[in-house]
């Protein structure tokens, strides 16, 4: 589907868009911290730090010293059993 379509069935998930804003400024950045990256994507600081969280949780960021840094490896899921 492409993105325009999507947008007018309401159909993206605004969470997941702020998610990714936040791992493209990490990329860019290299290490940041939560609060340049609030101010580099205007996502407000408490949802940056929540979505931060996530991302640690999922394997994705890690934090270094107050700062953040993407993952060496993208974090792979277990294959679904059949």
């Amino acid at each position: 589907m492409d993105t325009a379509h999507a947008a007018k069935d309401g159909t993206l998930i605004g969470s997941v868009q702020r998610a990714l804003r936040l791992v493209e400024a990490i990329h860019a950045e290299g290490s940041v911290t939560a609060k340049r990256l609030s101010r580099l994507t205007g996502i407000p600081l408490p949802t940056t730090y929540h979505l931060l969280r996530t991302l640690i949780h999922e394997g994705y960021v890690h934090r270094e010293d107050g700062a953040f840094r993407l993952a060496e490896r993208l974090p792979l899921p277990e294959p679904l059993a059949s």
